[in-house]
Order: C-alpha cells, then structure tokens, then sequence
C-alpha cells in the first residue's frame, strides 16, 4: 500500500514543481530534493512490501513510512490549495506581497523539515536492506462447484425434518475460511423447496459482534420490515415475536464467533416463538460455536478436490474462450494443487492470469516464493492477487478494509470515497468517476469484489471475508487514513492522522440524541487534515462556521439530518468535491457564495422540500457533474440559464418551471444536450 500511495504523492509533487510554485526561490529546490528522495525510496519499495509479512523491521520501517507520505501529501495539498484560490481570485497584487511571503517561507521551512526526516527513515532502510529477497504475485475469481451433494443434504433435512420435541432445530455449517460455507448456505437459502416449505425467511451477516440488539435490528430488517423507530431491546424483542409468532421460519446467522453461552441463551430464547418445523443454519470456522449452538450434528465443509478447483480455476482464468492452451493448462494444474481445496484461492488465482497468455507469466506464478511464506489468515493465493495489482488498483483495493465485515458497499459511494482520498485522477477524456468505475470493474473481474446479487443494477458491492482480511493486512489500523468511526472519536490518538470521520447512522445503530451534537463540534475544532466527514442521518441541526478551517476536505455528507441553514464558512472549502444534503427536508437555503466551491462535483439535494431558491450564479460551478434540483429563480443569477454551460448527469429536478418567462429563456437551460442526464423530473407548481 505504501508504494501505491507514493506513487500517487509523487505525481502530485511533479505537477506542483512543473507548475507556478517551481518557479519559487528556495521552494523549488526543497521540493527537488523531496522528489529525489522519495523516488529512491519508490525503487526498494516492491521488495519491501514483498518481505513485510516476514520481517518486523521491514514491517515497521512500512509504518513509518506511509506516516511520513501521508504528512507529505497534506503539505502538497495545501500548495495546491493555495494556488488555485490565487488563480481563481485572478489577485492583482504583487507576488511579493508580504502574505504570500510568509506563505511561500512556511512551505519552503516545512518541506526542508519533511526531507529531513524522509532522509531518517531512508538511512533506516539502509540497516535493514540486507534481509530483503525478491518474489512475485497475481490475481483473483468466481462460481459454484463441488456443492451439489453437500446443498442437497442440507435441503432435505429441512424440508423433510421430524421433529417430535417442538424444538428449533439449528445446523452448524462448518470449515475454515474460503471453502465456501457462505455460498453454501445461500444454495440452500434461495433452493425453491425451501422457499416454499418455510413461511418467512430471513438471512443475517454476524460476524464478529454478536450484539443481541443489533441482530434483532437486523432480523427484523432482513424481512422488509422498518426498525428505525425501534431504540430499545424490549421493543425490538415484541416486534420480531409478532412478526415470527406460530411461523414456520428458516433464520441464517452467516459467519458466527461467539462462544458466549449467555448471549447465544439470550437470543435463543427470542427466536423461541416460531411454529414446529422453524429451522436456524449457522455457518461458522470454529468448533467451540458450532458445539454451543448446534441441536444437529454439525455439517463439515471438506475441500474440493482438484478437479473441481481445476473447473473454478479454469472458468475464471480463460473464460468463453474457445482457443485451447495445452501447455498453460499443465501449469495451471500444478498451481491448482497449491491452492488446498479452497474455492476462494482458485477464484484469485484464475482471475489473476484471465489476462496473462504467456507461458513465463504462469510459471512465475507457481514458482513464486510467496507459497512459502509462514502461513497466515491470508492466503497465498490472495497476497499473490494483491501485489500483481497495477499500482493505480492496488490503493482502491485496500481502502475497501474501511467497511465493516459483510458490508453491501454502494459502489458511487465508493469511488466518491476514493476521489476524495486521492487515489483515483482524470485520465485523457476520462473523468475521475469513470477511472473510478473502471477500476471497480476490474476489481470485480478478478473476483477482490463482487457485484450483490440481491441487486440486478450492478450498483451494490460486497467483498468475500478473506478478500477483507487481506485488505486489511494491507491497510492496518496504524497507518494513518484509515476511517474513524463515532464509537472512539475521542480516543483517536493523533487527530492529525485521520483522514476520516464517520459519524453517520449507517455506521452507528442507535444514535443518542445529544451525542450528535457533542462529536461533530469535537471533530471540527480538531481534526483539520479530514478529507471525509460523514454525518449523514445524524440529529445535528446546525453546522458550526468552524467546518470552514477543514481545507482539506473533499467530501461532506449531511444526508437525512435537521440542517436548516449552512454557514458561510462552507464556502472556503475550495477542495470540495461532494455535498450531499439529501432528505434535509428543514433545509431553507444553501450559502449566497456557493459558486465559491470551485472543485464541487456533485451537488446532492433531492428531497429538500423547505429549499425555496438556489444561491446565485450557480452555473460559475463548471465541474458540477451532479445538480438533483434546481429552482428556477426571477432574478438574473438563478434563472434556468445558469444550467447552460454545466455537463450534469444522474438525475435532476426542476421546480417552479412557472417562473420561466418564455421559450428562449428555456432553451438557454441547454437540457437536450446533456447527454450524461439519466432521469429528468418537471413537478407542476
């Protein structure tokens, strides 16, 4: 991750030396020898990171430095930052004034500070160079083989049980992680016996937080059914009782490590109500929860046996192709005997070389010194998978470790996410969102993500556990960047590291009503480096003229909340690249210097019925891409001509059409030639 990053840091910093800034006395030369540095660094980097899972001083020198790249890259935004608001403001004063002096003395004492403790940590390589060895690495896929037998047993006992006792029968499903116990399940899950021998069906991701709360939320909501006004446990106890009172039930609880014997008793107890005949599937890799939960012998997941990893591996690797490749075929083979039976290896092993027809390219795979680093969690098949990324993937992949386990990853979302961050940039006549969409096709071709199948759009990714893991190790927690979520706000150690505020419902099941308040006003006085602050369904009704001081940011999200007015303050985040002020239905106006927001890209304002008029001049906003409503105004400013020159797309609502005077005015608006434009909406009155 740390050579994906630098990568990126140092394409900025030759834009800014190529730039206005590289003409600067004393600045230049700093930044010359930063960029002669980090590319020294940049060509031990592939070996480091080969050697990090085997060596701890290659592990820490890594954290190191990602620490100092990240500080880099906020220096250089803020050079970037500063120079554009010049050019915008076209200032006509003299480029020696004395604020811009002191500016340039700052930047030029700060790089000189940075390199000398990018020279540090360059010097520590050098003690610890001697243990590196070179290795390679590749790719990833998906399908179901092998399961047939094992989906038909399962089906049959459900279907055709006697149970004389009148008790929930429960079935653990178990084996290590990657066989494919989760696929399994859902065979069975979606089998249309089962569909219509059971009255309700309901699927639950636990994972590791086996909160009794927070799975009944999930129940409740995996059946259709609301729960957002459901706060307290006794409440959400009654209404899953009503909902699952005398009903034959199926209920999977997907991916299990608790071996609390309480807390399973608790929720035992609930799940109690259903008709004779109601069944519980429990997939989990340990034992100890399988014995504490389980009423039926537990269902052990063997591994498939080459042939079939040949079939998934074969499947992914060549596709539809019809044209036969005899010799890539035996090293195929032999690779696959690497991957132990587990589905999951072979997925990313195939997916890895679909791309790759030259016999070397296979070879390197199965001689590749990664199958003999000590075993972890990992695979290596899925490290493999990693560092065959091209460098511009490898960043968006590992940024992916943000979400929360059996996350469904709203793929806009996430490409907003990694624009904001910085990994993905405009190629040719490709926009940053295209590139965006394009990596995550890619990503999902060699089977890292997945397209949901509960969604037919293609809208809505998820990402196997072990895929996760993998992102994880990548990411970890030390390394600055990473999201911080309500839950430890206050006791995130260096504000100055985070990059990433969540304090949204999605990522917190049941907000306290004041707590809202109290954590947005911390994270504003103290978290200036934020390029994602996320407050979206919170109850904060007022935004502090102190979010103006986070120059940084790139993404504000304020979806759902009670936000009547914004402050003018706003108007300085010139790096703003998304506002998202959905479902603010007490919204009354945005602030009058909006088109101050020169880097804003998309502009979220649908269901904002308290809006009664757009600030003026909204089409100075040249790099809007997403405009949901529009309110045509009387005044010169905010008429329908200010959506001539802007490129929209998505969707757009007009409101107040009645206030356009005459056809011309209207044909100003250019709507006929927005072709990027999904869904046009024109409310009467």
């Amino acid at each position: 991750m740390a050579e994906a990053f630098l990568q990126i840091v140092l394409e900025n910093l030759s834009s800014l030396i190529k730039g206005e800034i590289g003409l600067i006395v004393g600045v230049d030369e700093e930044m010359n020898n930063l960029f002669s540095t980090l590319t020294t660094i940049q060509s031990v980097l592939k070996d480091a990171e080969m050697n990090r899972l085997q060596i701890e001083a290659i592990q820490n020198w890594l954290i190191k430095l990602s620490d100092l790249t990240y500080e880099i890259d906020d220096i250089l935004d803020e050079c970037a930052t500063q120079f554009s608001i010049s050019k915008h403001q076209n200032s006509k004063s003299s480029r020696y004034s004395l604020k811009k002096i002191l500016f340039r003395r700052k930047i030029g004492t700060r790089m000189k500070q940075v390199t000398e403790k990018l020279d540090a940590v360059a010097a520590e390589f050098d003690r610890v160079a001697a243990s590196l060895e070179n290795g390679s690495i590749l790719n990833a896929s998906r399908v179901v083989y092998g399961r047939e037998e094992d989906a038909e047993k399962i089906v049959d006992m459900l279907v055709n049980q006697v149970n004389d006792n009148q008790e929930i029968t429960i079935l653990p499903i178990i084996g290590v992680g990657g066989l494919g116990k989760t696929t399994l399940a859902r065979l069975v899950y979606n089998d249309q016996r089962v569909v219509e021998h059971f009255d309700k069906c309901i699927w639950v991701c636990v994972s590791d937080n086996f909160d009794v709360k927070t799975l009944l939320k999930a129940m409740i909501e995996s059946a259709a059914e609301s729960a957002s006004d459901l706060a307290n446990l006794d409440t959400l106890q009654h209404r899953l009782r009503e909902f699952l009172n005398h009903k034959k039930y199926l209920l999977v609880l997907d991916d299990v490590w608790n071996e609390n014997q309480e807390k399973w008793s608790e929720l035992k107890n609930v799940l109690a109500c259903g008709s004779t005949g109601s069944s519980i599937i429990v997939t989990t890799r340990l034992k100890e929860v399988a014995d504490l939960m389980g009423t039926l012998p537990s269902h052990h997941l063997s591994r498939l046996s080459d042939e079939q990893c040949w079939m998934l591996f074969k499947e992914r690797a060549f596709g539809q192709e019809k044209e036969e490749y005899p010799n890539l075929e035996a090293i195929g083979k032999q690779i696959v005997n690497k991957c132990g039976g587990v589905p999951v290896a072979a997925k990313a092993l195939g997916g890895l070389l679909r791309f790759k027809r030259e016999e070397t390219e296979w070879i390197n795979v199965k001689e590749s010194e990664i199958w003999e680093l000590p075993e972890t969690r990992i695979l290596p098949a899925l490290r493999l998978s990693y560092h065959h990324l091209p460098l511009a993937l490898r960043q968006c992949f590992a940024y992916c470790a943000v979400f929360p386990r059996e996350s469904r990853i709203e793929k806009g979302e996430l490409i907003f996410m990694w624009m904001a961050h910085g990994y993905i940039s405009p190629k040719g006549a490709l926009e940053m969102e295209d590139v965006g969409n394009n990596i995550c096709d890619e990503l999902v071709l060699r089977s890292l993500l997945q397209y949901d199948s509960r969604n037919a759009d293609e809208k809505t990714l998820i990402m196997h556990d072990l895929v996760r893991d993998l992102a994880q190790s990548i990411m970890e927690n030390k390394i600055p960047g990473v999201q911080v979520q309500r839950a430890n706000v206050r006791s995130a150690s260096d504000h100055n590291k985070i990059r990433e505020v969540n304090l949204g419902k999605k990522f917190v099941a049941f907000p306290k009503s004041n707590q809202s308040e109290m954590d947005m006003s911390f994270v504003l006085n103290n978290f200036f480096r934020l390029r994602i602050l996320d407050a979206s369904g919170t109850r904060i009704n007022q935004l502090s003229s102190a979010v103006g001081n986070l120059k940084h940011l790139r993404q504000l999200n304020l979806s759902g909340t009670q936000i009547r007015t914004l402050p003018d303050s706003l108007c300085r985040l010139w790096n703003l690249q998304v506002l998202n002020l959905d479902d603010c239905e007490k919204l009354e106006a945005l602030p009058k210097k909006t088109r101050d927001l020169i880097n804003l890209r998309h502009l979220f304002l649908e269901d904002c019925e308290s809006l009664t008029e757009m600030p003026s001049k909204i089409g100075e906003l040249t790099s809007l891409r997403t405009l949901s409503q529009f309110i045509v105004g009387r005044n010169r400013g905010n008429r329908l001509e200010e959506l001539q020159c802007l490129k929209l797309g998505g969707k757009l609502t007009i409101r107040h059409l009645e206030r356009v005077e005459n056809l011309m005015d209207a044909k100003k608006a250019n709507l006929a030639e927005k072709e990027n434009l999904l869904h046009l909406n024109l409310p009467l009155g």
